[in-house]
């Protein structure tokens, strides 16, 4: 038996229901009543948990609003709401927190499954149909789909990123040439580090060469050319306090600091030669220092404060052009695996193709043979693998379902034929041979038109698909009720001059009379006695292979 899922739905203002609270259970939940009591409202309900559109004609009539909630255990979601307003917006929930209708949809959308006058909805969603296909794949046909997946993520990943290449190829080769030029500028300046802060002082001292010849000439005159200079001057003073200092010793000190101050002037005087010996400025000179100088104040107005940040931006224009090289060489990269993706992908989509057409066989006599069973003789189910023009994130093909009815009536999309009634069946046979993702699964009008055999094989069928899953029926029939785990009754009282609508599970004596009320109309002995066997004969062909 499956465990319950959706424990519960509530109802408040909604259609002619003032408020109703409805607690499931596991397995094979049976809805019944008389026509028009309200039966399908729940099925509605749980459309509008699972997103489906909603508008304020499902408010009850002198209510503002419509409340919808379901309390849910083990997937995930504790509760969802949906609220429809007569004024403004509607409102959905999953576990409290404010969310949108498509988040509504697509969370509990995997959750539940509405099967009923818009079943097809559900079932011929762009993917539903290849994913019920897919589920029939064996093992190696599920590795092969996962190998092609893989194989389509990388083969999308590079193709997005060669066209990002290709999309930005001439912005890329305009930076590419500016970069050059930029970097010839640089490197035919053939900057050295700190040069600009000597060339500065180099015309200072070239634009006043002449007074400042004259001014070391005549200090070098002053040291040691003058009659007498200031060295034979010096000279003279250390001759005489030396002569005194052999009879006051104390002067010996200050006539040896008097050496050490000639020695220097000595110095001094051999620097001054040699720099105005070196001065002298070649022909010519201060205008080729002005011109570098000028030369770098133009690359310093463009790339850096300094020469040492211009030789910092030129090492990270260097970088950057390297960068932009070594993108325009992978794009021929790219262009190579890109080749070797697409032929992979084309090879295991080719390879799943084949794959698919045989499970699409399987699939479809498998689905006929149910819909035998379900009255719908005659009926025929096509999976088609229509080609696509590129290959698609799961193959090659789109897969969709065609289906007729009727012997002699041409095949087409399944969510543009049929009667709510053959949707539900159609849906209840693909159920059980593709099994469904989906653990609560409710099905509406899926008796409607049969009766006989042919409602009892709904009843068995409904039943075998319970096992696994949590099952929600509306139905009309006896023979399919009998096979439920639990059985509701839905009717309409009158309350305070308005009609409302009750649901009362029944228990078991109550089941026995509400079959008995379904099998004749009224309650008898004889139709008590035929509920009764109805409901021994379901438990019993309900429990084989459990």
């Amino acid at each position: 038996m499956s465990v319950i899922v959706l424990i519960s739905l509530e109802l408040k203002d909604f259609a002619i229901v003032d408020e109703l609270r409805v607690e499931l259970s596991p397995g094979f939940n049976a809805l019944t009543g008389e026509t028009g009591a309200g039966k399908s409202l729940l099925v509605d309900a749980l459309a509008l948990l699972t997103g489906q559109r909603g508008d304020s004609s499902f408010v009850r009539s002198g209510a503002k609003s419509a409340l919808v909630q379901g309390e849910f255990s083990g997937v995930g979601v504790e509760s969802a709401s949906r609220r429809l307003r007569v004024q403004g917006r509607s409102q959905a929930r999953i576990d409290g927190e404010l969310v949108t209708i498509a988040e509504l949809a697509g969370r509990l959308g995997r959750v539940v499954g509405v099967h009923g006058q818009h079943a097809a909805q559900a079932l011929t969603g762009r993917e539903e149909p290849r994913l019920r296909l897919d589920r029939l794949l064996d093992e190696k046909g599920r590795e092969l789909l996962s190998r092609y997946e893989e194989t389509y993520r990388r083969y999308e990943s590079v193709r997005g990123q060669l066209a990002a290449l290709r999309e930005g190829v001439r912005e890329r080769e305009r930076r590419r040439d500016f970069l050059r030029f930029e970097l010839e500028e640089i490197d035919s300046a053939r900057l050295q580090e700190g040069e600009d802060v000597a060339l500065r002082q180099r015309i200072v001292a070239l634009r006043n060469s002449e007074r400042i010849m004259q001014a070391t000439a005549g200090a070098l005159a002053l040291l040691n050319e003058g009659e007498p200079s200031a060295s034979e001057l010096l000279h003279a003073a250390s001759r005489e306090l030396h002569g005194a200092a052999r009879h006051q010793e104390s002067l010996a000190a200050l006539a040896a600091e008097l050496d050490e101050a000639r020695a220097a002037v000595q110095a001094v005087g051999e620097e001054l030669e040699s720099f105005i010996a070196d001065f002298e400025g070649q022909p010519g000179e201060l205008d080729r220092a002005e011109e570098r100088l000028a030369t770098i104040d133009r690359l310093r107005r463009k790339y850096g404060e300094d020469v040492a940040a211009i030789l910092a931006y030129r090492q990270e224009a260097a970088h950057k052009l390297q960068e932009l090289e070594e993108e325009a060489g992978s794009a021929g990269e790219l262009e190579a695996q890109l080749t070797e993706l697409e032929a992979t992908v084309r090879r295991l989509g080719a390879e799943l193709t084949g794959l698919r057409t045989a499970a699409a066989r399987g699939l479809q006599r498998e689905v006929e043979g149910y819909l035998g069973q379900l009255s719908i003789a005659g009926a025929r189910l096509t999976v088609v693998l229509e080609p696509l023009d590129k290959p698609g994130p799961h193959g090659l093909e789109r897969v969709r379902f065609d289906f007729s009815a009727n012997p002699g009536e041409p095949l087409a999309d399944l969510s543009q034929v049929g009667s709510g009634g053959e949707l539900s069946r159609v849906m209840l046979a693909l159920d059980l041979v593709t099994g469904t993702d989906r653990p609560v699964l409710v099905f509406d009008e899926v008796d409607a038109g049969i009766g006989g055999q042919a409602a009892r094989a709904v009843g068995e069928l409904l039943a075998r698909l319970s096992r696994k899953r949590q099952v929600l029926v509306v139905t009309h029939l006896p023979q399919v009720a009998a096979y439920a785990d639990a059985q509701f009754f839905v009717e309409k009282v009158s309350e305070a001059n308005r009609t409302v609508t009750r649901v009362h599970r029944l228990e078991p004596h109550e089941r026995e009379q509400e079959l008995a009320r379904m099998l004749s109309g009224s309650v008898t002995e004889a139709s008590l006695r035929n509920a009764r066997e109805l409901m021994e004969h379901a438990s019993g062909e309900s429990g084989l292979g459990a």
